[in-house]
């Protein structure tokens, strides 16, 4: 068994891997999620506890506060089935204070990253045409938004929630090993 600061460790890897791929793919993968999934819940029913040390009622608790704060979201399709299971996996393999903490910030680091497109957008449509034009420099650089047929990108919340678990755990200290 990993310590708990080493288990802190891999939980930071695996929450990296999916927010790197959640900021390429803008999704994330089922063996990323439901695989921690699977390894949270065997920790917690073989070890008695979650990997990072807290009781297995905390991390129970935290995969049902995750459903329970992450679901309307995705009723709403404002969240995306990965993020859902990203959460509820941070929460078997953690605690809930950790998890609601990961959520709360992804939340607000969302919701400003979400104004600050908005914004650039509107920035961005106030522009002379020519500028504006698909062969344009600013085109070509990316800083133009894709054409209004195109599908419509999702912000990818994954590295958002990622972004938080990584101030929670600063916020908190890593468990002693």
């Amino acid at each position: 068994m990993l310590t708990p600061s080493a288990a802190a460790g891999v939980l930071i890897v695996w929450a990296c891997a999916v927010a790197w791929v959640d900021l390429r793919h803008r999704r994330i993968p089922n063996v990323l999620s439901l695989g921690a999934w699977g390894v949270g819940v065997l920790h917690l029913l073989i070890v008695g506890h979650s990997p990072l040390g807290a009781s297995a009622s905390s991390s129970w608790l935290a995969a049902g506060l995750a459903l329970l704060v992450t679901l309307p979201g995705y009723l709403l399709r404002q969240l995306g089935a990965g993020d859902v299971k990203f959460l509820v996996a941070l929460g078997l393999l953690s605690s809930w204070p950790l998890t609601l903490n990961s959520f709360a910030i992804g939340a607000l680091l969302g919701a400003a990253v979400g104004l600050a497109g908005r914004h650039r957008l509107m920035l961005l449509s106030s522009l002379p045409a020519a500028w504006q034009a698909p062969g344009s420099r600013l085109a070509r650089w990316g800083a133009l938004p894709p054409p209004e047929h195109a599908k419509p990108r999702h912000l990818p919340f994954g590295a958002c929630l990622t972004a938080g678990l990584l101030m929670g755990l600063w916020l908190t200290g890593l468990p002693a090993p």
